[in-house]
C-alpha cells in the first residue's frame, strides 16, 4: 500500500510541473523573441542573421508589395540602411517554446532592430515601399515557399557560374571579357527607373544577371511566364550625327538606322564640330523611353532617346556634358510615358517559316492577315546561341531546311492590342517548328551542331 501511495506521488509530481508548463507555453503565443544579430538579407523575404552563435535565414511571412519593385535596389537600400546590429527575431514555435526550423530556416512574424529602433517592416514602410504583410506563418504558405526555395536555386546557381567563370579567367589569365551583347528583352526581372537618367556601370552587371535567369527560364511553358517590360529599354548600337537641336542621324540601333533625338543642353552653341566627330561612330547603348501601351516614344517620326550610355568611355550622356563644361538638361516625363512596368499579352499565330533574314530577324509567311500580323511579317528574335562564325552560310543552310515549315509564332501584344514592336518590327517571344517539336533556338542548334542535316 505504502509502496504505491509513493509510487501516485512521484506521478504527480511529474504532472503537475507539466501541467504548469504546457499551461504556460499555452500563454506565449505563436512566436517568441529571440535575440541575435541582423547579417542582412537575401531577398526582401528572407533575412540572413546570428542565432546562437549561428549563421541562419529567417523567413517572414508573404510580403504583397502594392507596385512592382526594383529588387536589386530594395536591397541595395537594405544593406546600406540596415548595418549589422543587435536585433530580436520573433520566431514562430513548436508549442513547447523551441523555434520552429524547416528547410533549412527559421520564421518569424518581423525582427525589431535595436539600434535604429523599428522593425524591418518598418524600415521598409518609412523608404518608401507600399504593401501588406500576410498574417499566415511562411512555413504555412506552400506558394511562397515553393519561390524561395526556386529562388535560392537560381541564386546558388549564378553563385557557381560567377565562381566557374572567375577560376576559368584565372587558369587562363585572360583579360576580362567585354560586356556581352545581350537581349534586349527582359522577363521576369523588373528594372524600374534609372535615376536621374544616369546610368552607372553597374547596371550592365544586371544585365547579365537578368540574361542567366531567362536562360534559366526560357524553356517554360508561356502561360506560366509573366511577361513584363520595363520604361526603359536599352538598344545597343553606334552613335550617329548629333545636331545642335538634339536630332541624331545615321546612327545604327540594332541594324537599323532611324532617325532619334534626345533633350539638347540649354546653353547656345554648346555644340562644337570636334564634339560631333568624337560621337560620330562611337559604340553605345541607347537608352529608348516607352510609352504605358508599352511602344517606344516617338516625337515628330524620330525614336526619343532617354539616355546614352558610351560603352568605350564607361560615360553617361550626362558626364560626357560635364566633360566637356556643359550643363545637363533633365528631360520631363510627359503623362503618356510609361512610369512603371508594363503587362504584355502572349498570342499564338500560325504561319509558314519563310527565312532567316539576319541573326535576330526571321520572316514568316501567313494565309491570312488579321489585326496582329499581315500576310507577310518580319520578327525579331533571339540570336543563335552559339553564334555562328559565317551567318550568311549558316542562315542559306537552315533556309533551305526550314522554308515553308509550318510555324507556330508566340508575339508579344500590348495593353491596348497593337502588336508589341521594337524599332517598328514586331517581337516573336517564341517560334516553334510542330512538325520537328523544337523551338526556333533549339531548330539552330541542332543545325549548328550537324544533329540536323
Amino acid at each position: 500500500m505504502k509502496t504505491r501511495k509513493n509510487y501516485l506521488r512521484i506521478i504527480l509530481a511529474i504532472i503537475f510541473p507539466l501541467g504548469i508548463y504546457a499551461a504556460a507555453m499555452s500563454q506565449l503565443g505563436p512566436t517568441i523573441a529571440t535575440n541575435g544579430i541582423w547579417q542582412g538579407i537575401s531577398s526582401f523575404q528572407v533575412i540572413q542573421a546570428k542565432i546562437d552563435d549561428k549563421l541562419e535565414r529567417v523567413c517572414l511571412p508573404k510580403i504583397e508589395f502594392e507596385d512592382d519593385i526594383d529588387q536589386q535596389m530594395l536591397k541595395q537600400t537594405v544593406s546600406e540602411g540596415i548595418p549589422t546590429q543587435n536585433a530580436v527575431f520573433q520566431l514562430y514555435h513548436d508549442g513547447l517554446g523551441r523555434p520552429k526550423k524547416e528547410n533549412g530556416m527559421y520564421y518569424a512574424s518581423d525582427v525589431f532592430l535595436k539600434d535604429l529602433k523599428m522593425t524591418y517592416t518598418a524600415y521598409l514602410r518609412r523608404a518608401g515601399y507600399r504593401f501588406t504583410v500576410s498574417r499566415t506563418p511562411a512555413y504555412e504558405d506552400k506558394e511562397l515557399l515553393r519561390g524561395v526555395l526556386y529562388s535560392d536555386h537560381i541564386t546558388t546557381r549564378m553563385a557557381e557560374l560567377d565562381k566557374q567563370e572567375k577560376e576559368d579567367k584565372e587558369k587562363k589569365d585572360k583579360k576580362p571579357e567585354s560586356p556581352r551583347n545581350l537581349s534586349t528583352m527582359r522577363v521576369t526581372t523588373i528594372y524600374d527607373v534609372l535615376p536621374k537618367g544616369v546610368i552607372p556601370p553597374r547596371i550592365r552587371k544586371q544585365q547579365e544577371e537578368i540574361a542567366r535567369r531567362i536562360a534559366e527560364l526560357k524553356n517554360r511553358p508561356y502561360e506560366t511566364e509573366i511577361v513584363q517590360i520595363d520604361p526603359l529599354r536599352w538598344a545597343s548600337g553606334r552613335m550617329g550625327l548629333i545636331r545642335e537641336d538634339g536630332v541624331i542621324s545615321g546612327a545604327n540601333v540594332e541594324g537599323q538606322k532611324p532617325e532619334l533625338i534626345i533633350l539638347p543642353p540649354e546653353q547656345p552653341g554648346w555644340l562644337t564640330p570636334k564634339m560631333i566627330g568624337e560621337l560620330d561612330g562611337q559604340p553605345c547603348e541607347f537608352v529608348l523611353h516607352r510609352y504605358a501601351n508599352g511602344l517606344e516614344v516617338m516625337q515628330n517620326s524620330r525614336y526619343l532617346v532617354r539616355d546614352i550610355y558610351f560603352s568605350k568611355w564607361k560615360l553617361s550622356w550626362e558626364e560626357w556634358l560635364a566633360k566637356h563644361g556643359i550643363k545637363y538638361v533633365e528631360p520631363d516625363l510627359l503623362p503618356d510615358f510609361a512610369s512603371g512596368t508594363i503587362a504584355l499579352e502572349v498570342k499564338l499565330v500560325s504561319g509558314k517559316f519563310n527565312s532567316l533574314r539576319a541573326p535576330v530577324l526571321c520572316e514568316i509567311d501567313f494565309a491570312k492577315p488579321n489585326k496582329l500580323v499581315g500576310m507577310n511579317e518580319c520578327f525579331r528574335v533571339f540570336p543563335p546561341d552559339p553564334r555562328p562564325n559565317n551567318f550568311v552560310q549558316f542562315a542559306n543552310k537552315f533556309n533551305e531546311l526550314f522554308k515553308g515549315k509550318e510555324a507556330d509564332v508566340s508575339i508579344l501584344v500590348c495593353p491596348d492590342g497593337q502588336p508589341y514592336t521594337e524599332i517598328g518590327q514586331r517581337r516573336a517571344r517564341r517560334i516553334y517548328f510542330p512538325e520537328l517539336k523544337a523551338t526556333l533556338d533549339m531548330a539552330q542548334n541542332q543545325v549548328l551542331t550537324g544533329k540536323l542535316r
